[in-house]
């Protein structure tokens, strides 16, 4: 009788330690399951910020170089180029058509005009944002520099030595006050400055997006989000396929998505903002978005190549 009861004890205890063994099991795999879709989760989410943080620094780096350029070309180029041909003719009047025109396109590839016309544009946001004037002389004073500098070229252009006097006569027409180029600096200015409270709005909005601050918190979330798929993934080097996946693909949003949206509203654009149609160039995002997809490539190659060097197994209890 006492073995009988003592085997029947022996037979519940075991009983009792498969039961207490399979729900440990369950619990362990119900938490590994959890973990890992967890862990799927905070990846998508960190991809998609930092998606977001890499698109946002190729506007901050392309949208201050089209917008120079745009307005350069559209405000500034024209007039200079009308001015410098006008006492180009009278000096030397059998220069051809075609050295009238090499001499626009010295002017137009002019990079200390565009760098004139960014320090306008800065005084032109500063004077939406804080009420502050644009100083218009001073901006008239540096246009001349930037073309005197440029006299060089524009001799290459038609052929022919430009005496002082002419140089004084090219500086007289940037430089006076009732002058067309001057004349077109402060319509501009005055343009935007009485635009509609939403205008002033995307004016102060395309401040923000190219300020430097913008720029360095955008370097600092994508270093932030790499360090944290890291430490998600627990690997050293996880983090570089994801990190890949989101340049790709902000690549190619950049790249080709963003050139047609923005050639798309560039009349719009100009219109609201300057009163005349404009061309905006998109080379610097076409470029932005070339190097975010290569460099994407590169570090999808990096994970492929350290996955098959560094392979781990992981047990699947499901």
């Amino acid at each position: 009788l006492c073995d009988r009861r003592q085997r029947q004890m022996c037979i519940r205890d075991r009983i009792n330690t498969l039961e207490k063994i399979s729900y440990s099991l369950e619990i362990g795999t119900r938490h590994l399951i959890e973990e890992k879709e967890m862990k799927k989760f905070g990846n998508v989410v960190l991809t998609i910020v930092m998606l977001c943080l890499i698109m946002l620094l190729c506007v901050n780096l392309s949208i201050k170089t089209m917008s120079t350029k745009a307005i350069t070309n559209a405000v500034v180029v024209q007039e200079a180029s009308n001015g410098i041909e006008e006492v180009l003719n009278q000096a030397f009047p059998d220069v051809s058509n075609e050295n009238i025109k090499k001499v626009e396109e010295a002017v137009k590839n002019n990079s200390a005009l565009n760098d004139v016309t960014s320090d306008l544009l800065d005084q032109i946001t500063a004077a939406v944002a804080n009420g502050s004037d644009v100083d218009t002389a001073a901006i008239a004073a540096q246009l001349s520099k930037a073309v005197d500098e440029n006299i060089p070229a524009i001799e290459e252009a038609i052929g022919k030595k430009i005496t002082t006097e002419q140089r004084e006569q090219i500086q007289s027409k940037i430089t006076d006050e009732n002058g067309a180029l001057q004349n077109k600096i402060v319509s501009t200015v005055e343009k935007v400055q009485k635009t509609t409270p939403g205008t002033q709005k995307f004016i102060k909005t395309y401040k923000t997006l190219s300020d430097t601050p913008t720029r360095i918190i955008c370097v600092v979330g994508i270093i932030l989000t790499a360090v944290l798929l890291g430490l998600i993934n627990k690997s050293f080097y996880k983090w570089t396929l994801f990190s890949g996946i989101a340049a790709v693909i902000s690549g190619i949003v950049v790249g080709l998505f963003m050139p047609l949206v923005v050639s798309a509203m560039e009349f719009t654009i100009g219109n609201r903002l300057l009163g005349m149609s404009i061309d905006i160039p998109v080379g610097s995002l076409r470029l932005d978005g070339a190097i975010c997809a290569g460099a994407g490539i590169i570090l999808i190659v990096a994970y492929i190549i350290l996955n098959k060097k560094y392979a781990t197994f992981e047990r699947h209890y499901y």
